[in-house]
């Protein structure tokens, strides 16, 4: 018989297990359900929680941070009278207001080429160790000297005191003032009177100290201050500079003769050792001693100005070739670029780009370190500048500068980015505040609102159709979510979002009215911060509350969840153990049941041959 597998009994024993089974595993079906359920719960949750960061997130922009005390109602718009010269850009700190300035330069970075040239990348230039060094211009030097020795690795000259001029200024001058023929300012630079001869003329303070300063010859300066008065200084600084008027000129404003000023000393450190430089002046030679026998010899320009350099020694042999020279420069700890640019013919010269920008960033190379080769010294090829803002025209106008395009704190919270010079264009920046992106972040958060509320309420109803009931019918804890997030909105004395164009309607989906809210907002902004700031921080309560990674209510709903599809994954586990022994019990007792029934038929059979074989007794009448 097909499907038979009991040969002796003639029943299907596999079914009849089977169907014993089937009706064994329905006292376990409940436990599938339950692990079914926990699962769905863990994902239903999982995504109400994403939901609960959004509107947090939403809520947040408009809650005053902590420490900056910013937040979005802060929110500003900025403008540039020039946009194609200059760009701008806001934080979360900027403040309206307005500035007006002229760009006077662009940040720039230095660099410096070759004088000469040689024939091929691969001739030999170096004669002996190459230093190079970034920054030394702005610190008062025209040239790093040979004889400057450096050990391995990056070194810093620092000076910590910048040099300065002996200075004696005047009383304050008129507007205009008139110089007669044959005027004489006579002073002491220290080495005994000489006489300067001003031209006759009618000068502005400012003009007559450029007079002065041109018939000084280069040996004296001047200016004038804001309040008209005459300020001399002498072009030699350090102490060993000294300046004494000779003779009283009341024209000039310049009348205290017992006075003798001395200039400041330049204080320079080479790796943490100071030297001090009480002489100083164009030209002057000084020697700058480190650790060890590290020196630094220099040409100064002038006096030292207050800022830090780096050298290095390149780490090249003598006879070394161009093309190994930029490629030590471009490899060092300066920030250099090195190339070797083809400038016709069997003609090669080096030059090394600073790669970053500002006045600090100009390039020198020890004079000498190329010896005969023809190369020849480095000379600037391109000048390092600052981005230098110039605000204002009149008397008390004054730069702000940066090292890069970018100049910030002009405007509080604003970054300006200079990207073409024009100091003849006035260029006015505008920060004003936002409401209209005000407006939108407030739709964005009754938008996050509406979605968590949604969400929530597409799974907590019943379908009559199907008899089934949404997973979080009955839930507490989403319907307390729902309650608070919808009672914020409600306000109450503490705050009237209603003021602000904020409402609640019958099904519980909040609307923002985005024109009564600019209106509000326009006519009392403090008023319309106070009560939404307090909605939307009640609001972030409760979003932080439900969805804290550590101690949040929708996070330890799910970690409870998990921990019952622990149980039922455990508890299913063990429970098909058990039906498998019970399983495997039936098959057993079902195979002795059909050797009981082999063995009874055998029996059965055998005496049945028994009685064939007995003799049959027959009777006559």
């Amino acid at each position: 018989m097909a499907g038979v597998d009991g040969l002796i009994s003639g029943l299907n024993t596999t079914q009849i297990i089977s169907q014993l089974m089937t009706v064994e595993r329905q006292s376990g079906a409940g436990l599938t359900k339950g692990k079914t359920a926990s699962q769905t719960m863990v994902s239903v949750l999982q995504s109400l929680n994403t939901q609960m960061l959004s509107l947090r997130d939403a809520a947040k922009f408009f809650v005053p941070d902590p420490l900056l005390k910013t937040s979005g109602w802060t929110t500003t718009t900025s403008t540039s009278s020039a946009p194609s010269a200059v760009s701008v850009v806001t934080d979360g700190t900027a403040l309206p207001g307005t500035t007006t300035f002229t760009v006077s330069s662009v940040a720039s970075a230095g660099s410096a080429v070759s004088k000469g040239s040689v024939a091929s990348t691969s001739t030999a230039v170096t004669a002996g160790p190459v230093v190079a060094a970034k920054g030394l211009g702005a610190l008062g030097a025209s040239a790093l000297l040979a004889g400057t020795t450096l050990a391995a690795g990056s070194h810093t000259v620092k000076v910590t005191q910048a040099s300065g001029g002996a200075t004696l200024s005047g009383v304050p001058l008129g507007s205009t003032v008139t110089i007669g023929s044959g005027a004489q300012l006579v002073v002491d630079l220290g080495s005994g009177p000489q006489s300067i001869s001003i031209a006759a003329g009618t000068y502005t303070p400012s003009q007559l100290a450029a007079e002065v300063t041109r018939a000084a010859g280069g040996g004296l300066t001047a200016t004038a201050g804001d309040d008209g008065a005459l300020r001399l200084a002498t072009t030699r600084e350090g102490s060993a500079a000294s300046l004494q008027v000779v003779s009283a000129d009341p024209a000039l404003g310049l009348t205290d003769t017992t006075t003798t000023a001395h200039g400041t000393d330049g204080v320079v450190e080479l790796d943490g050792v100071a030297t001090t430089l009480s002489d100083l002046g164009p030209g002057s030679t000084v020697t700058l001693a480190g650790a060890g026998t590290d020196s630094v010899q220099l040409s100064l320009a002038g006096g030292l100005r207050a800022g830090t350099a780096t050298l290095a020694d390149l780490g090249l042999a003598a006879g070394s070739n161009i093309a190994q020279v930029a490629s030590a420069a471009t490899s060092s700890s300066l920030g250099l670029s090195g190339t070797t640019i083809k400038v016709g013919d069997a003609a090669y010269k080096l030059q090394l780009t600073s790669s970053t920008t500002g006045a600090a960033s100009d390039v020198m190379v020890s004079a000498g370190a190329f010896g005969a080769s023809g190369l020849g010294d480095l000379v600037e090829l391109q000048t390092p500048t600052d981005t230098v803002l110039r605000v204002g025209t009149g008397p008390g106008a004054f730069d702000v500068r940066s090292a890069s395009k970018d100049v910030t704190g002009l405007l509080p919270g604003t970054t300006i980015t200079a990207t073409k010079a024009d100091p003849t264009t006035p260029v006015t920046v505008t920060v004003a505040g936002d409401s209209s992106g005000i407006a939108d972040k407030m739709q964005a958060l009754v938008d996050a609102a509406n979605a968590a509320i949604s969400f929530i309420g597409a799974r907590s109803g019943f379908n009559g159709d199907t008899k089934t009931a949404g997973v979080l019918l009955g839930n507490s804890l989403t319907q307390n979510i729902v309650r608070r997030v919808t009672d914020a909105a409600v306000g109450g004395s503490a705050s009237q979002p209603s003021a602000a164009g904020i409402t609640v309607g019958r099904d519980g989906k909040i609307a923002l009215d985005k024109t009564a809210f600019l209106a509000a907002y326009a006519k009392d902004p403090a008023k319309v911060t106070a009560n939404l700031t307090k909605m939307a921080s009640s609001i972030a309560d409760v979003a932080q509350q439900a969805a804290d990674p550590l101690k949040g209510s929708i996070t330890n709903a799910v970690k409870s969840e998990q921990g019952r599809i622990r149980d039922y994954t455990n508890q299913i586990a063990s429970f098909e153990t058990r039906m498998s022994l019970r399983e495997d019990t039936l098959k057993r007792q079902y195979a002795a049941l059909e050797s009981l029934l082999g063995t009874v038929k055998s029996q059965g059979d055998w005496l049945t041959g028994q009685l064939k074989t007995l003799p049959t007794n027959s009777s006559s009448n």
